[in-house]
């Protein structure tokens, strides 16, 4: 957006708070908006934190998977390694 459009909402809200009685007109409206907003963002935060806990799992799973993976490759070019030795001690 452009920064204009905020400078002419900030002023209006100005403007309208030097009336009397409008800012406490204005701030009784404004509070069950603000409640709103507040209470949509928590849910928002809660559901992010959970969805990015589940994905840290997921990527945890995976990493254990592949670490198994490398753990037998090793074990394996070890065995390898050994019977190549045997063979050229006989």
């Amino acid at each position: 957006m452009n920064k204009s459009v905020f400078l002419g909402a900030a002023l209006a809200a100005g403007a309208l708070m030097m009336v009397p009685g409008v800012a406490v007109a204005f701030g009784r409206a404004a509070k069950p908006l603000v409640r709103a907003g507040l209470r949509t963002g928590n849910v928002a935060y809660d559901e992010f934190r959970k969805a990015g806990a589940e994905a840290f799992e997921h990527v945890e799973d995976i990493l254990a998977e592949v670490r198994e993976e490398m753990q037998a490759e090793r074990e394996a070019e070890e065995d390898e390694g050994d019977v190549g030795a045997a063979k050229e001690d006989a």
